[in-house]
């Protein structure tokens, strides 16, 4: 496979920030691929060399080398003979070989053009471009119609800066179509549909004009059409659609490639790219290696093995990688690009100087160089760095839509949406075939009619079509908690946060990663906050909690500011979830008990990647919760002040390691030796045991081998129980009492069972026992729970869960039976704490708040604490017009009607079709009008309630209204 092509893999390995320079789209290409595809298909030929080949093409490169050898000493095949076997060595990266191959045969393929063309292939792998030009320049002359030669001469000027030329070049195409040959050839159609790619970008032609028409006139045509057998059209046109991000149908056309083939190195260079674009690194490596086994020395193989390391953060791997690509060609301007961009994301730009220097060797005028630095820059972050680099490609390389298309992703991450909107525009001119590109332009298109309110800190962005509700509140809202989270961290941000929801999760995602999809509500971006509206309507996420997002973000956006968006991923979240008004969830609790009885705690200096690769289901729930206790840790044991001094190391440039030092005076391990053992003790106060059940086997073997061990057979019992064999354990814990009737643990797990199968009066005597010799045991006090709950004795069931309360406090179960028992029993003021305590730990659903606020609501004199709940109804579902319909009804009974026309207002927002919302808005308006003889309001109040008699006549309390203030007015 040729260069041009193999680039392509480049431009689509990094998703947002972190590729190399791309081929297709974003630059030329600086070497071939490791000879899989063959320089020429020749005509036909004697049955040896048609053999030969067949055995290339298959993928049994060896047996061809072999087949091509006996065809060595035939005058008449000789120098096919030679180019073949060049491409079979080639392909096994055997190149010193296959020069030496074509050289044996110089003297008669002084005029073949396919020998110079050869020659011209493995020359520009190991980096003699200066020769390769020759040869292809040579190439081309004997054969001026010939597409492979036309692109490969054009390819080289490219590498060379050259671009002009390359321009020529690329236009003598026209020779190649005038004839009818290359319709027959499927070589030349894909050496054609290459040119017309970088055609079209050298002359600044949109993408558009001629990408369908190369993919499916071109490539899909060679394979489809002329030989189904060629695989190389497979892969160059799984190649050009990862070029225009869009992995489908390059994995579509992978798979072809490999049942044509599966020896074919560059289609697991693709899969590999296609893998580390989903932060499959695992999966990456596997594929690379793959494509070495085939090819050691494939050098795109090994360039996307050192991207996936740096992804990866693996920095300290990636030189050895890099070195190995530089042997095999030590111009490889993409490896001297990386090298050089590692130096600089790692804060040292001096050891940078000697790779920038080789690429200007090669080129001086490269794209390739500044938009690899821009990119790992943008990727750690640093974005005024980062943004010098891509101008500075974008003025190197104009033509091209990569780097313009960074830059546009850059500014949208900070916020400079004007300037998003210019350079996006510009790169979707370029390359319109792009799905990010056009998925960004679409997405300032809409943002440009959204409705912008702008305070003190904030400018805040929505769509009013679906959520003008959301506007007022928000912008309330962000003020409130600026203050506090900045004052919190000791820093404010340089510049004002933008906020965005949008209506749909599509956008929301497109927003944050360009892709139609992210498993979210909320992300920041450095000084920008996005969220997805919390309609169950329009986001499979449903309703959520939008201040508790919105202060989980703005920490984001303080933190980042505050360590030059240099803070580790699990800090900022911890941050963030500390900054929360919820309190920690009984999934959290699980999640954390689970991870310390399994010993599973994530170490600290692996825990950013449980975020962004999980390995395990719950993995990144559980990096949540535990970074979050990991600062609670930093906090009980050393001082909030630690915090901040963590902010400044980091804000220094200090790597983690050195941060624990000098900050903790720890190294990483032994944080989290201490932590695990802090945690253990956490547990213990939270109820539970910080020891996992016994493990099946060895339990059992113990209680075979000392049958009248009640310890062992207790052990035994609580092995069965965890796992769900019920039945077991009840004979294994009977044993256990049997032996040792205080056996506690065989109490709990007898007691437990006994209750689930509803035989409640000899559970309740265990649980009695079990709370006699443990008086702190939460077992007892939730199986005594349960038992009297079936029998329907309140108070002795009420008396046991508020033990279970005390004993097990983060835990759900006992909150939820007490709020249901005292409201039942008619107790609401015992009913509102244990309701507010489950509001608190489950603030992404408005039930409780609803219970709440309906409870105080009952209450002499309680109306404002009623009120506050149902507003915060509203921040979890801010379309439920029931909520502001109460609200609106208690303003006005508490006679503040500026806050009633507020609530009636957002009534109408979310059911402007309702006459009712109307009618509440009229009233709120008049009583406001008549107490402060406000004429403009008592006119505001008819309008609204002409409006409700429009939506329903026979509204009688809508004109009983207007009667009242017709009458105010007259």
């Amino acid at each position: 496979m040729t260069l041009r092509v193999r680039v392509h893999f480049v431009a689509v390995v990094l998703t947002l920030a972190t590729a190399l320079a791309a081929a297709q789209a974003d630059g030329p290409a600086t070497r071939p691929a490791g000879g899989s595809a063959p320089a020429s298909r020749p005509a036909r030929r004697p049955d040896g060399l048609d053999a030969a080949r067949t055995l290339y093409m298959s993928g049994e490169y060896a047996e061809a080398a072999e087949a091509y050898k006996r065809l060595m000493d035939d005058d008449a095949s000789r120098v096919r003979a030679a180019v073949g076997l060049a491409e079979a060595l080639s392909a096994v990266g055997e190149y010193d070989a296959a020069l030496d191959a074509l050289q044996r045969v110089a003297a008669p393929a002084a005029d073949d053009a396919g020998w110079h063309a050869a020659r011209a292939r493995v020359l520009e792998t190991v980096g003699e471009y200066g020769k390769a030009l020759a040869a292809a320049r040579r190439a081309n002359q004997l054969r001026p119609a010939w597409a492979p030669a036309i692109l490969l001469r054009g390819r080289l000027l490219e590498t060379f800066g050259q671009k002009s030329q390359a321009l020529e070049v690329y236009e003598t195409m026209s020779r190649v179509l005038d004839g009818a040959a290359y319709r027959t050839d499927p070589e030349s159609l894909v050496a054609l549909g290459r040119i017309l790619d970088r055609h079209t970008v050298l002359s600044g032609r949109r993408a558009s004009e001629q990408a369908a028409n190369i993919l499916h006139n071109y490539f899909q045509v060679a394979y489809q059409d002329i030989d189904e057998s060629y695989w190389p059209a497979n892969v160059a046109a799984g190649m050009f659609l990862l070029s225009k991000h869009k992995p489908k149908g390059a994995a579509v056309e992978f798979t072809l490639a490999s049942k044509r083939n599966g020896r074919i190195a560059d289609v697991h260079v693709g899969r590999a790219l296609l893998h580390l674009r989903r932060w499959r690194f695992e999966a990456c490596l596997a594929e690379v290696a793959k494509a070495l086994k085939i090819n050691p020395r494939h050098t795109d193989a090994l360039l996307v093995r050192a991207m996936c390391l740096m992804k990866w953060r693996k920095f300290d791997h990636v030189p050895k990688v890099l070195q190995a690509i530089l042997q095999i060609n030590p111009r490889h301007v993409e490896a001297l690009s990386l090298a050089a961009a590692r130096h600089v994301r790692l804060g040292a730009p001096d050891e940078a100087d000697e790779y920038i220097a080789r690429v200007g060797e090669v080129n001086p005028r490269c794209a390739t160089l500044p938009k690899t630095i821009g990119e790992w820059l943008s990727a750690g972050r640093q974005y005024e760095a980062a943004e010098r680099y891509f101008k500075k490609a974008m003025d190197l390389a104009p033509e091209q839509a990569g780097p313009a298309t960074e830059l546009g992703l850059l500014y949208m991450q900070t916020g400079q949406e004007d300037a998003a909107r210019e350079v996006l525009a510009r790169a979707g001119e370029l390359d319109d075939f792009r799905a990010d590109v056009h998925n960004y332009v679409e997405l300032l298109g809409k943002l440009s009619d959204y409705t912008v309110r702008e305070t003190e800190h904030f400018v805040i962005k929505v769509d009013a079509r679906h959520d003008a509700v959301l506007l007022e509140p928000l912008a309330e809202q962000a003020e409130r908690i600026y203050a506090a989270v900045t004052d919190h961290f000791g820093h404010e941000p340089a510049g004002k946060t933008l906020v965005e929801v949008f209506p749909a999760h599509k956008d929301f995602s497109v927003r944050i990663s360009g892709k139609g999809w992210i498993g979210t509500v909320g992300a920041c971006t450095g000084p920008v906050i996005a969220m997805v509206a919390p309609d169950a309507e329009r986001s499979r996420f449903g309703t959520y909690n939008w201040p508790t997002v919105l202060r989980h973000e703005f920490a984001h956006v303080v933190t980042l500011s505050a360590t030059g968006n240099r803070i580790p991923h699990w800090l900022t979240e911890a941050c963030a979830v500390w900054e929360q008004p919820d309190r920690r969830n009984y999934d959290a609790v699980r999640a954390l008990v689970a991870a310390v009885q399994h010993d599973r705690l994530i170490p600290v200096s692996k825990l950013n990647w449980s975020f962004i690769r999980p390995k395990r289901r719950g993995d990144r729930s559980l990096a949540y919760a535990q970074s979050e206790w990991m600062l609670e840790y930093i906090i009980t044991t050393r001082g909030y002040e630690t915090v901040l001094s963590l902010l400044d190391g980091f804000a220094e440039g200090l790597s983690q390691r050195d941060v624990f030092t000098a900050e903790l005076g720890v190294t990483e391990p032994e944080f989290d030796r201490a932590f695990a053992a802090w945690a253990r003790d956490e547990i213990r106060r939270w109820g539970y045991t910080p020891d996992g059940p016994p493990a099946l086997p060895q339990a059992k073997q113990a209680a075979e081998k000392t049958p009248q061990d009640a310890g062992a057979q207790a052990r035994l019992a609580e092995a069965y129980w965890a796992r769900g064999a019920k039945d077991e354990a009840m004979q294994a814990a009977r044993a256990a009492l049997k032996v040792s009737a205080d056996q506690t643990a065989a109490l709990a797990v007898l007691s437990q069972a006994l209750a689930e199968r509803k035989e409640y009066d000899e559970a309740a005597r265990l649980a009695r026992k079990l709370n006699e010799l443990q008086p702190a045991s939460p077992v007892a006090a939730k199986v005594l729970a349960r038992c009297h709950l079936a029998r329907r004795r309140w108070g002795p069931a009420i008396e046991a869960l508020e033990q279970l309360k005390r004993r097990r406090p983060l835990a759900d179960g006992s909150y939820k039976e007490l709020a249901k028992l005292y409201l039942q029993l008619g107790r609401p003021e015992r009913a509102l704490p244990n309701l507010i305590e489950l509001h608190r730990r489950t603030m992404t659903e408005p039930t409780y708040a609803r219970q709440i606020a309906e409870t105080y609501r009952t209450l002499p004199g309680e109306e404002d604490k009623a009120l506050r709940y149902w507003r915060e109804v509203t921040q979890i579902n801010p379309y439920e017009a029931s909520a502001y319909k109460a609200m609106t009804e208690l303003y006005i009974a508490l006679r503040r009607y500026d806050r009633a026309v507020d609530s009636a207002e957002w009534m109408t927002q979310v059911a402007a079709d309702s006459p009712e919302a109307w009618t509440y808005l009229a009233v709120a308006r008049y009583h406001h009008g008549r107490t402060t003889d406000d004429l403009a309001a008592l006119d505001a109040a008819r309008g609204a309630a002409e409006k409700a008699l429009e939506l329903n006549p026979s509204a009688s309390m809508a004109a009983r209204v207007l009667q009242q203030i017709e009458a105010e007015l007259d």
